[in-house]
């Protein structure tokens, strides 16, 4: 008889751990569902040249992670110091047009994506360490300063609820000369004391650009500011690119050749993203790395883990 108890408590038990592993499933597939990208029914021979599209600007950063090796790759010491974020988001009318569908339906337009995502950004920047500070640059066909080093996430994330401040308008053109004489005019970098390899800075400053234009070119008519700012070894620029897919009817793969030549020490991290809210999440949560910590572009090596699977891995192994 309490062979048979026993029995029976075992096989509830059973029955409880698979409804519990069916619940996390079902969790993990309707968060899938909210993000994923949906691309519209096409036919064979568009679905073929779609798949050839997003080769385009793949390519291309495989070429920017060839030019690299070509690089003397400076060797930092790998500390968690102080960085100065300054956040340049474009405010052009292309922010606010719908380029991203997820499989529950809902339409974003990528300045709503971006909002949500410098939200998840700088909190979780901020609890890394309190004593990282952003600064916020808008850009539209220049660059325009309009909040100062802050510590508090909030006073930055407070600029895009104000909806007239939020305006976007049609540009035609970008000067990326323009930002870095912004940037030069307000930056105050560290002073290289010692060995850089061995010696930490008190703080670097990173450039995070976010740009999401598929039609306007990006001129840099000047680069002096650049270069006296990119001198540094504690200047940084990362570029996340949000566009649409590349066709003949853009101009995606040129830009994305621009940003890329934004990276001439070979530490930045340059992304882009279309259509794919979930790829754009992953990119920005691998910017939260530390430059002085993080490996190389062409060294990243992540994985979205199916968290159904990791509780089954922990079930298995605790058993």
């Amino acid at each position: 008889m309490n062979n048979a108890w026993l029995s029976k408590n075992k096989s509830q038990e059973n029955r409880s751990d698979e409804t519990e592993k069916e619940r996390i499933a079902n969790i993990v597939s309707s968060v899938i569902h909210e993000y994923d990208v949906i691309d519209d029914p096409p036919c064979a021979s568009k679905m073929a040249q779609n798949d050839q599209q997003e080769k385009v600007l793949t390519n291309d950063q495989s070429k920017l992670s060839q030019s690299s090796n070509e690089r003397i790759i400076m060797s930092y010491p790998r500390i968690n110091c102080k960085e100065k974020i300054v956040i340049c988001v474009d405010l052009s009318s292309e922010m606010d047009k719908v380029t991203f569908r997820s499989r529950a339906g809902d339409k974003w337009t990528p300045l709503k994506l971006v909002k949500r995502a410098l939200g998840f950004f700088l909190h979780s920047k901020s609890r890394i360490n309190k004593l990282h500070e952003y600064s916020l640059v808008i850009l539209h066909n220049s660059a325009k300063w309009v909040r100062d080093f802050t510590s508090n996430p909030k006073e930055i994330l407070s600029f895009f609820e104000d909806e007239i401040l939020l305006d976007t308008i049609a540009c035609e053109t970008f000067d990326a000369s323009a930002l870095f004489d912004v940037l030069l005019k307000r930056l105050d970098l560290p002073a290289v004391e010692g060995d850089v390899s061995v010696t930490p800075p008190p703080y670097i400053v990173r450039v995070l650009m976010i740009y999401g234009r598929s039609h306007c070119p990006i001129e840099f008519r000047n680069k002096e500011s650049f270069k006296q700012l990119d001198s540094s070894p504690y200047f940084f620029v990362d570029v996340m690119y949000i566009h649409e897919a590349p066709s003949e009817e853009n101009k995606c793969e040129m830009i994305f050749d621009s940003l890329c030549d934004f990276d001439e020490k070979g530490m930045s991290y340059i992304f882009e993203a279309a259509r794919n809210p979930t790829k754009f999440y992953d990119q920005m949560s691998q910017l939260l790395a530390h430059p002085l910590q993080r490996p190389l572009q062409k060294d990243i090596a992540c994985r979205l883990h199916n968290v159904a699977e990791l509780v089954e891995q922990s079930s298995s192994s605790s058993s």
